[in-house]
């Protein structure tokens, strides 16, 4: 006789509720990932994830909430990638690469070039919650 019973997690309402949520976002990003790669925008979650560090440095220059600056940033490079791959002049995956090296520079540049900016940009991107 086993010590502990398998199913007794199922006993509690988080655990049902955590695992409704789970296989709902399973089976939506195995349906997204396929959608994805045949695209041929495999790179898009890594693109994108470093392309929002322009918008982050543009918002801390003007001073406005780096999370809506990172987010609004996000949406346009999202919105720049689409275009640029649409014209077929060059992959999907190279667009992807063009836009977030464009951005990620663009963001370097804006915290080496200001300097109340820098300051704030290292802070927020070491998570170093100390003033």
């Amino acid at each position: 006789m086993l010590a502990f019973d398998i199913f007794e997690p199922y006993g509690f309402q988080f655990f049902r509720n955590g695992l409704v949520v789970a296989t709902i976002a399973g089976a939506l990003c195995g349906l997204l990932g396929v959608f994805v790669i045949l695209r041929g925008m495999s790179y898009i979650g890594h693109g994108l994830s470093h392309a929002v560090f322009g918008g982050a440095a543009a918002s801390a220059v003007m001073k406005i909430n780096y999370f809506l600056g990172a987010g609004i940033w996000g949406i346009i490079s999202g919105l720049l990638i689409a275009r640029v791959a649409r014209r077929r002049v060059i992959g999907a995956d190279a667009a992807i690469g063009v836009v977030t090296t464009a951005s990620f520079a663009l963001g370097l540049a804006l915290m080496n070039r200001y300097g109340q900016a820098r300051k704030a940009l290292r802070r927020f991107c070491l998570a170093v919650c100390s003033g």
